[in-house]
């Protein structure tokens, strides 16, 4: 038995979904297939969800068994495409039972909570992360890490830890908020009289950094009241502004991180879903109003 992920992944230029495994890292075989041979020309493909198991091979074996009806065979080398919707994909992953995950927990406490939810998806989207999705294990997500005190999650970009969130004992609903932004927050008066009414403070980050001066921003409050960042320009300014510049500069790297074990592709595939099927709302509302 060998612990490993399963995925799915998607194409613009493909209207089918690959169902494959990976005992190392899905983001570099995401990049081995789109250079393959069979699968690079039906490419470029996009995760479309991951899960981690206790015994890869023998849930790979299950999630083909059942789509066999489905299973593509006219491609020649490419045999692991199924003619399915990507919800039909998401619908066999997510049938995979909890005993054989290796971190079960994450994803269904994710869907719990809906302004934890909320908070995530605005983090993501407005730091950039929505379009480095590729660039995971540059950039970690830790979901629930074990860490001293116990955390919501932890996300770092390369070895630098940028945001987390973590439980105050004694208060169910306030939440202590840590995230790195560039240093021209400071000069913001609006935001600091903001974040002041809600009894947060900013301060020099504590370590050196590769991409510029930054600030840490404190913030102890409700995902709720915190959601009220990403309404703040100067806040989204200064996140894209430091993020954005850490992110291209692992991109161009092309390096991975020291934190890369402890990333949690199940838990980021559900945030991105999220999104997806947000805006795709949004768009049909928008749509059936004109």
């Amino acid at each position: 038995m060998s612990k490993g992920w399963v995925y799915a992944l998607r194409s613009d230029t493909c209207d089918f979904i690959k169902i494959g495994l990976t005992s190392t890292s899905p983001f570099q075989r995401v990049n081995e297939l789109n250079h393959s041979i069979n699968y690079g020309p039906l490419g470029p493909w996009q995760q479309l969800d991951i899960r981690q198991v206790k015994d890869v091979r023998s849930i790979e074996t299950a999630l083909h068994r059942r789509l066999q009806a489905k299973r593509v065979t006219t491609i020649a080398g490419a045999q692991e495409l199924f003619a399915i919707s990507p919800a039909e994909a998401r619908a066999a992953f997510a049938d995979i039972p909890d005993a054989d995950l290796l971190l079960p927990v994450p994803v269904n406490r994710l869907n719990l909570d809906t302004n934890f939810v909320a908070y995530l998806m605005a983090l993501f989207q407005n730091s950039g992360l929505e379009n480095f999705r590729d660039l995971q294990e540059s950039w970690t997500f830790s979901l629930f890490p074990s860490t001293n005190g116990g955390r919501y999650f932890t996300l770092n970009i390369d070895r630098h830890e940028v945001a987390f969130c973590m439980p105050i004992p004694g208060e169910p609903d306030i939440v202590h908020h840590s995230i790195i932004v560039d240093q021209m927050i400071a000069q913001d008066r609006e935001f600091k009289n903001w974040l002041r009414d809600l009894g947060g403070w900013t301060e020099p980050v504590p370590h050196p950094s590769n991409w510029g001066n930054a600030r840490k921003i404190t913030l102890q409050a409700t995902f709720e009241e915190c959601l009220g960042l990403f309404a703040n320009t100067g806040f989204r300014r200064a996140l894209i502004a430091y993020w954005y510049e850490a992110l291209l500069r692992m991109q161009e790297r092309g390096t991975r991180s020291f934190f890369a074990r402890f990333h949690n592709y199940d838990a980021t595939s559900e945030i991105f879903r999220h999104l997806r099927e947000t805006k795709n709302f949004r768009a049909r509302m928008d749509s059936a109003s004109r």
